[in-house]
């Protein structure tokens, strides 16, 4: 039930808002918590919102499901249009825990207040007036609905700061502890030990209302009895908490919870927050992810997986400037060997490896075009990622290859540590132009150019045993169109100044990419027919179109991947002492190796008597070869998600998706040839009108 729950409450959060069925049922406005604006101090204004019965919003960490409510300031209307500053976060009160059979959600209901601290400009004259737009999700028990609204309010500038205080004003934490917390050997349950010498005993921590700001325990909390010993001057309290089903790890940021202090002196709760240390139990806790870090190692000597820092500059140089030997990786989310070469850093052996020599990992996401990652990466001679590279103080970096495997990375990390050259260096123009040749035929091999090689096998299948100089000149226009793409890809680099792959930090191209997959996916499917050349071939004009079509798809499936040496050359082809020319010619050679082991296997005819005979099969392997594409267009999708931070527009990319599948349909079904001229017209240009008109939508409200 918890499930399904959760399920129906996710597609309530995608569906988009329809303000005609479903009008807000909380109301957003600011209210003033000081009476004036004194110029040079700090405004306290409220976020108010107030809900309906039945109905209820969320809080900072919204739970199992939900989301927080947001807002965005405008600059100061009445004052130049100066840009707000605020003293501090947004002070959030205590929430109500609700469970909806299983689903553990922290929210607010009835009236809620989120206080804010505006710096008011020490020249403020006459008014000072706040504006921001507001989103927030409302739910009651049938579903969830996002609301918007612009909310101001205008403090007339005084001498006088008295406070206007809401009822909720102490619900919110104003005093911080700091608690020991330990962990059982299972990992689920966290003990905190809370000392009590010289501390009256009525700030003991009660054991209800316990909230974690981050949803790094489970929203089903349960908590063990207060426990008091060692007597009443020295005691401690010990509470338990329960992580089962923790959606993250204790270690992936800070631990701090929001808790109810129970004050027997008063008969009085206070809200405090908790800071939990988990500091001199590295034993006791939980092994990490490759999303945050653990010093130490785990239950049983495991050793602690790699503590992945975000790489910059500065956090280089202080490791450096420490001693320690860095290591970093090159990486981005659409880059797919770089996702491959991630499976190394799981080896227990390398872990082990790194922690004896106190290696500090540092990760160097180049998703987005970051300036300082492309210099950095120009420093090392690369143009383009994956690079992995050790680095020490007043020593010459190692860089690793392309693909990595565990020994590869241990040797390069004795190498560093005895400052020796792990390989010799090649930087001779013929050496390189071989090692370019060599890297573009091994692209055939790299997982990105996988979802269009079944495009190729049935096109030599088909081809076998027909006349071999009109396969032959197919397989040179598949050459030429791989020959200008890389060219064209070459120009675009010296144009841009850009690295290889460099486009898939476009979120338009990444889009146009997908659909296209999608598009292509349907047809192999037997959706729709999207021509001969691309799959199989029966006419010489045709096929020769369809081949060079599909040499530039292949260059173009091609770039997220980066075969073993084709990162120096790229390297060295874009050094500025190369010509335009000499970086143009290391791109053709490139394109020559990718495309001439195809050319190969059909101008020598043992190769391609090795092929099957063409037969039903050819069918079944068309149809099944549509599922990596759909597979490479979800990757696609997972990169946009990156690249674009607009949760909204990824909802409709998905949706547009769907569309453009509904489409191919839409074009086959009623487009195929035993329909009357009417029907494939219309069958047609519905089709082709929707289709455009979801590509143009989503490239227009591209974020």
């Amino acid at each position: 039930m918890r499930l399904l729950v959760l399920i129906a409450t996710f597609w309530a959060n995608l569906l988009p808002a329809q303000p005609a069925l479903s009008p807000a049922r909380t109301k957003a406005d600011l209210i003033a918590v000081t009476a004036n604006a004194v110029p040079g101090q700090e405004a306290i204004v409220a976020l108010r919102f107030r809900c309906d019965p039945h109905y209820h919003i969320y809080w900072r960490n919204p739970g199992d499901a939900g989301e927080a409510p947001a807002w965005k300031w405008t600059t100061n209307a009445d004052d130049g249009g100066r840009p707000l500053a605020f003293t501090a976060e947004a002070e959030w009160p205590a929430p109500r825990r609700i469970d909806l059979q299983g689903v553990i959600n922290y929210a607010y209901e009835g009236e809620t207040h989120l206080y804010l601290r505006a710096k008011v400009p020490a020249d403020a004259r006459g008014a000072f007036r706040l504006k921001a737009h507001v989103t927030w999700l409302e739910c009651d028990d049938n579903g969830c609905y996002p609301q918007e609204a612009d909310v101001s309010l205008t403090l007339p500038v005084g001498s006088s700061s008295a406070r206007n205080l809401p009822a909720d004003w102490e619900r919110v934490p104003r005093e911080t502890y700091t608690v020991k917390g330990t962990l059982n050997a299972d990992k689920d349950t966290l003990r905190l030990t809370e000392k009590l010498s010289g501390r009256t005993l009525g700030t003991v921590l009660a054991p209800v209302n316990w909230f974690p700001q981050r949803a790094f325990v489970s929203s089903a909390v349960t908590l063990g009895p207060v426990a008091i010993a060692d007597g009443p001057v020295h005691a401690t309290a010990i509470t338990t908490l329960s992580l089962r089903d923790a959606p993250e790890k204790l270690t992936d940021g800070p631990t701090r919870y929001i808790a109810e202090v129970k004050d027997n002196l008063t008969q009085r709760t206070r809200w405090v927050n908790v800071d939990i240390d988990l500091s001199g139990s590295d034993k006791e806790t939980p092994t990490h992810t490759e999303r945050g870090a653990t010093d130490g190692t785990s239950a049983g000597n495991a050793p602690a997986q790699l503590d992945w820092q975000p790489w910059s500059p500065e956090a280089e140089s202080a490791a450096l400037a420490a001693g320690k030997t860095v290591y970093i990786d090159f990486t981005a989310r659409w880059c797919a060997t770089c996702q491959v070469n991630k499976r190394v850093y799981a080896d227990p052996a390398l872990q082990a490896d790194f922690a004896k020599a106190g290696v500090v990992t540092l990760r160097a996401d180049w998703t987005r075009k970051d300036p300082a990652i492309t210099e950095e990466l120009s420093r090392l001679g690369r143009q383009g990622i994956p690079v992995n590279v050790f680095r020490r103080r007043n020593a010459a970096p190692v860089i690793l290859s392309e693909l990595l495997t565990a020994d590869q990375v241990r040797e390069g990390l004795s190498a560093s540590l005895t400052n020796r050259a792990m390989v010799p260096e090649r930087q001779s123009p013929a050496g390189m132009l071989l090692l370019a040749f060599l890297g573009g035929a091994l692209l055939n091999l790299m997982p990105c150019v996988f979802p269009v090689i079944g495009l190729k096998v049935l096109a030599f299948a088909g081809q076998a045993g027909s006349d071999r100089p009109a396969a032959l000149r197919q397989s040179l226009a598949y050459a030429l169109g791989v020959l200008a793409s890389f060219l064209a890809l070459g120009l675009l680099a010296l144009a841009l100044k850009s690295g290889w792959g460099a486009q898939m930090q476009s979120p338009l191209f990444v889009l146009l990419t997908t659909v296209l997959m999608v598009t292509m996916g349907m047809s192999l499917a037997g959706a729709f027919e999207i021509g001969t050349g691309l799959a199989s071939t029966t006419a010489a004009s045709s096929g020769n179109a369809g081949a060079f079509l599909s040499g530039v798809l292949a260059t173009a499936v091609a770039t997220p991947c980066t075969a073993p040496g084709l990162g120096a050359a790229l390297g060295f082809a874009l050094d500025p002492a190369r010509s335009t020319a000499e970086t143009l010619g290391f791109f053709a050679v490139i394109g020559l190796g990718m495309a001439l082991p195809y050319v190969l296997l059909v101008a020598f005819p043992a190769f391609s008597r090795a092929l099957p005979r063409p037969g039903e099969w050819m069918e079944t392997l068309k149809q099944a070869m549509a599922f990596p594409l759909f597979g490479y267009a979800l990757y696609l999708l997972w990169v946009l998600s990156a690249l674009v931070e607009d949760a909204s527009w990824l909802r409709d990319a998905s949706l547009g998706l769907v569309v453009v599948a509904a489409c191919c349909w839409i074009w086959g079904r009623w487009g195929a040839p035993h329909r009357s001229d009417r029907e494939r017209l219309w069958g047609r240009l519905i089709a082709t009108m929707l289709y455009l008109a979801t590509l143009a939508h989503l490239a227009y409200h591209l974020p």
